[in-house]
């Protein structure tokens, strides 16, 4: 091979290069970009003919590679976007083919309870009432966006209640509820029916004794039973009795008698001012859906406007053990291929992988490819002028025989 054609091959590998550096640069501000680079190898002589002193034939680009490094995350303030904090890839699955890719690009489209890029689904392991099953299958992340149905109260529980011990026995007698005299103390709580409908829980304390109480429940204006309360000398709960299956007739035409219980396992009784903090409840009234959070991990919960929230599934991200083998298919996905080996996908993946609201930037650094873009035009100038060169030469061996 002649000087002509090895300053060829050097103006061949170049435009390669630029070729890929402006691919690089067009796609600096393209989310979830991974730029590429080009390696060249060195040409010889193979073969019985070789000899030990032959010039060698020039340069050829032996392949292009893509560079995984992670692109700094942006927040977008859209609940679909994701990026991936770690070495993952999303999972995705077409949904017509079901062909499998993979992909670092985080815009999800969340319809129809799907996040979808293009016609293909996010995969994610999902829930089973509210916890996701170790070692489960990925398939379709999905929400379901209905809404739920009300749950009827069947227990309230005080979590935290402190009945003054410095305070006197009332001197008014007996209870009524409408005499602030004739009881020391009142709480209020919510007791959701069948329907959802809400009835309200006043809880009036009276004390009766030094470390005894009464608790006197009325529903929505009407008595629905009577309590007692008993406290050790260390101002702790010793028995609570009478507050178990309380029963009141919604008139909402929900189940009726509606039947529920209070707990007061969180009461004390300490020489300070009265507290209540809120009752917890296992009832609630039918919520709609109102959105999603995902954490860190991963987790997918659903929000309801009644301050209910479900456990759907968790991100599946894959690992590839060469990354760098991957196939390139457009779009920023990827396909797995021998070189790449097999995807690694299981729930520990996940973990401090994910954050929300927020788009993986492109890793081109554009200062550095335009100083690569220069580089690669003054190594395709400089063969552009040995093949000059060689011309010249040739026209005066030429002119000279």
């Amino acid at each position: 091979m002649g000087i002509g054609n090895i300053a060829t091959t050097g103006m061949q590998a170049a435009m390669t290069n630029m070729e890929v550096i402006s691919n690089n640069i067009a796609n600096s501000n393209t989310f979830g970009y991974k730029g590429s680079y080009a390696n060249f190898a060195d040409m010889y002589p193979s073969g019985s003919n070789a000899s030990s002193v032959q010039a060698g034939l020039g340069v050829s680009v032996s392949g292009i590679q893509q560079d995984f490094s992670p692109g700094g995350p942006t927040p977008t303030g859209i609940a679909s976007d994701l990026t991936i904090t770690n070495d993952g890839f999303f999972v995705l699955k077409d949904a017509s083919s079901g062909q499998t890719s993979y992909s670092r690009f985080g815009r999800f489209n969340f319809n129809q309870g799907y996040f979808m890029v293009g016609n293909q689904r996010l995969q994610g392991f999902p829930a089973v009432n509210n916890t996701i099953p170790p070692g489960s299958t990925p398939t379709d992340l999905y929400i379901n966006t209905a809404s739920i149905p009300a749950q009827a109260t069947g227990t309230i529980t005080q979590q935290q209640l402190n009945l003054n011990a410095s305070d006197s026995v009332p001197s008014t007698t007996p209870f009524d509820p409408n005499d602030p005299t004739s009881f020391n103390f009142s709480s209020t709580a919510t007791v959701y029916d069948s329907l959802g409908s809400s009835n309200t829980l006043n809880l009036y304390y009276v004390k009766t004794a030094a470390n005894e109480w009464t608790v006197n429940a009325y529903v929505n204006g009407t008595s629905v039973g009577t309590g007692s309360l008993t406290f050790s000398s260390d101002g702790t709960l010793s028995s609570a009795t009478g507050l178990s299956n309380l029963s009141f007739s919604p008139t909402s035409g929900a189940t009726s008698p509606q039947v529920f219980s209070v707990s007061m396992t969180g009461a004390t009784q300490y020489a300070n001012p009265y507290t209540a903090n809120p009752f917890s409840s296992d009832g609630y009234a039918a919520g709609n859906f109102t959105g999603y959070t995902i954490d860190k991990n991963g987790k997918v919960t659903v929000n309801y406007s009644n301050n209910q929230t479900t456990v759907a599934g968790q991100i599946a991200l894959a690992m590839f053990q060469s990354p760098q083998g991957l196939q390139n298919v457009g779009n920023m996905s990827w396909i797995a291929t021998s070189d790449s080996g097999e995807p690694n996908v299981n729930q520990a993946n996940s973990q401090n992988g994910i954050q929300q609201a927020a788009l993986e930037m492109s890793n081109v650094d554009l200062a550095s490819e335009m100083v690569s873009l220069i580089t690669a035009q003054n190594i395709f100038q400089a063969n552009a002028q040995v093949e000059q060169v060689y011309n010249q030469v040739m026209q005066t061996v030429t002119k000279l025989a």
